[in-house]
Parts: C-alpha cells; structure tokens; sequence
C-alpha cells in the first residue's frame, strides 16, 4: 500500500470535499482537533497548577492557504496558553497538520503520535498523550451515549467488519455497527456504532436494537437494513409496528453473483420498474415477475426472496421523490466507507478501540457541524406526507376516530 504525502492527503480532502461543498474537510477537522487537544492541555494545566477556567476567545489561523477558525482556551491567572498552536503567528507550520494526519488518518499507535509531538517540540509525556486520546474518545461515548428522540421518520442500519487490536495486543476480526436516523424535521442524525468482536451475526444486530431502545427510541416509521437471517423478527421484537425494509442494492449485489450476465440484466430492469411501481402491490407483482423469469436455474434464490416480498417493496408505500433515499442502507452504508479509507491509511487496522472512536467521534461530529446540519432537502419536501404516514400506523385507532369524527 502506497504511504500518501501530507500534500496528497490534503489534495484528496480537498477534492473529495469539494463534490460537496466548496469548502474543505481540512479546515473543519483540523479546527475539531485543535479545540479538542487545547481543551485536554488546559485540563492538564488546571491539574497540574491549581488555575482555573476562564472560557474561550476565537482566533483565525492558516494551514497553508486553508482558514481555521478555533477556540482557545483560557485560564484564570492568564497563564496558560496551549503549546500545540504557535503564539506569536497565525501560520500552522506544516508539522502542525502532520499532527492531524496522525491522529484522523495515519497513526498506528500512541508511538506515531508521540514521535510527532516530539518533532513539534512539544511537552507531552505519554501519560498526557494518552490523556488526549482518552479525551477524543470520552467525546465519542458521550455522543454515543446521549438520550435519543422517541420518534424517527427512519433508521439506516449498516454493519462491516473491521480489524482491531485487542486488550491482549492481538489483531482480530470484530463487526461494527453503526444507525443512522432521520428526524420528524428530515435531519440526519448519527445514533450509535457498536462494536462486537467476531463475525456479524444476530447478537450483534440485537444488541444495536437494545441500544436505541434503551436510549429512548419508540417509533420509528422505517428501518432500512441489509438481509441477515434473523433480523426481521429481532427487529420486531423491540419495534412491532415499524416497518422493515430490506436493502434494495443488497439484493441486486447478491443477483449479480447468482445470475448469468444477460439474465442479471434482465432481473435489473425488473427491479427499476418496480422501484417506479404506483403502489406496493404493483411493486409485489412486479418484483414476482422478475423471480418468475429465473425460478427455474435459481428455485431457492427464488423461494427466499418470495418469502420477504413485503420486506423487499415497503419502500413504495412512500413519494416516489424519496423511494431512493428509502431503498438502500447508503445512508449508514457511506459512513462506512469513510471508516474504511481511515482503516487504510492507519495501516490496514486499527491499533485501540480508543483510537478508532476517537477518529469516529471527529468525523461524525464534522457532519453533524456541517453537512448535516439542516434537513434533508427530499424529506424536507415531503414531511406532511411522512407524519401522516407515521400517524396512520402509530395512532391508535379510537383517537383517529374521534378527530375524525370532531372534524365533521
């Protein structure tokens, strides 16, 4: 695996980010982790001597041509200022960002991030070192831990399996889980991440299920998973009433591995129209056309997917507009594909639990900050539609009766 420079690193932030917006990534992960360490430092200080806090003042920084806009921390007596900005200049010299390289992308160890402490000059024992990393990974736990609405319009959850080194210093296999909802206003919100050691399997899915309930998670309109065997019936152990939908992409992967080329492209276009259908039943019939046309090479592929037609089609009970959102785990699915290139650059796994949420934690907490921060635009245009659909199956039956029968 190539090693990329600190200057390819930034050009790729830079370019992936602008796809969406023309800001970078750079400026607001650098900023996150700046305000983070000063926050650990001044910590450290406060221990250490006795001061106290004095809140915050803002200052505009440089890293290369980038604008980072921080927090520095302040302290009673005046003190303290941290050691891990320059003083005197608003330019971050390029050790600076490596330290962020480290931290977000390519540490490997504590040691890889005390080695650029030390190339920076600065004063951190490996006590205080993994002082910071305790703190990044504090921010993820209470993020992960914080009471939860009861009420979603949907929740996306997607699992991958990952390499991290245990306790015991070994390199093992462990599944994580992460759930992502949207609110009653359309906004995105990140719910949980689990980690489970071992293969992905149903304790897992149940125990990310018991997570949001415990949290406070009631009703939910939808969720949208991959097939695993099981789920269904775990899912509804804990949300009788939601509807379940099976991840439409998981579907097409699986035919396109099962069938023979031209066949596959047949049972695709079978899938698009269904996807369009005007209603669930369309869609059933539809989608029963598809497994007609290949019962007889794939009659088990056949007999399962039959087996799950409403889990398949519960989608296109919805606005066509928003059936793309709707259809797939991409929503979960996408975090996971940012957690794997962060598990490429720190060489392949991740070296800590603590080290892998801190990374999580600053990532998650970037698109909370930004990207996330106002509603969805297509569940925004279709949030009247949503909540009656979310009346009609959690309302009980006696209280629709009486609005309706006030109305008249």
């Amino acid at each position: 695996m190539k090693n990329e420079t600190l200057k390819e690193i930034i050009e790729r932030i830079t370019q992936e980010s602008e796809k969406v917006k023309s800001e970078t990534l750079l400026s607001t992960l650098l900023a996150e982790v700046l305000n983070l360490i000063m926050n650990a430092e001044r910590e450290i200080h406060v221990e250490k001597t006795g001061d106290s806090k004095n809140g915050f003042y803002p200052r505009h920084l440089l890293a290369g041509t980038t604008p980072v806009e921080v927090s520095i921390p302040r302290t009673r007596s005046s003190s303290f200022f941290p050691s891990i900005i320059p003083k005197y200049s608003r330019v971050l010299r390029e050790q600076y960002q490596k330290l962020v390289e480290n931290i977000l992308i390519s540490s490997k160890s504590i040691q890889s991030l005390k080695q650029t402490l030390s190339n920076l000059n600065l004063p951190y024992s490996q006590e205080e070192i993994e002082k910071i990393v305790e703190t990044l990974y504090n921010e993820f736990q209470e993020l992960n831990s914080r009471e939860l609405q009861s009420d979603w319009l949907a929740i996306f959850i997607d699992a991958k399996v990952i390499d991290v080194k245990n306790e015991k210093g070994e390199v093992k296999k462990a599944t994580f889980l992460t759930a992502v909802g949207v609110d009653m206003d359309g906004k995105k919100q990140f719910l949980a991440s689990i980690l489970v050691y071992g293969s992905e399997n149903l304790d897992a899915w149940k125990e990310m299920l018991e997570n949001l309930s415990q949290r406070g998670v009631r009703r939910v309109l939808i969720f949208v998973t991959d097939d695993f065997p099981g789920l269904d019936r775990v899912l509804k152990s804990f949300f009788s009433l939601s509807l379940h939908q099976l991840c439409i992409v998981h579907l097409i992967r699986r035919a396109k591995t099962r069938l023979k080329k031209e066949t596959f492209k047949n049972f695709k276009e079978f899938i698009e129209k269904m996807e369009k259908a005007n209603s669930q039943e369309e869609a059933k019939q539809i989608l029963l056309s598809a497994l007609e046309s290949i019962k007889h090479q794939h009659p088990y592929f056949v007999e399962e997917i039959k087996s799950k037609i409403d889990l398949y089609t519960n989608f296109t009970i919805f606005p066509k507009e928003i059936r793309s959102r709707l259809k797939s785990t991409n929503a979960s699915e996408n975090l996971h594909k940012e957690l794997e290139k962060i598990r490429i650059n720190s060489g392949g796994y991740f070296q800590s639990e603590k080290i892998l949420f801190a990374k999580w934690a600053i990532f998650i907490k970037n698109l909370h900050s930004k990207k996330w921060l106002r509603p969805e635009p297509y569940f925004k245009s279709h949030l009247q539609t949503l909540h009656l659909l979310f009346q009609n199956i959690f309302q009980p039956p006696h209280i629709k009766n009486e609005k309706l029968t006030q109305n008249y």
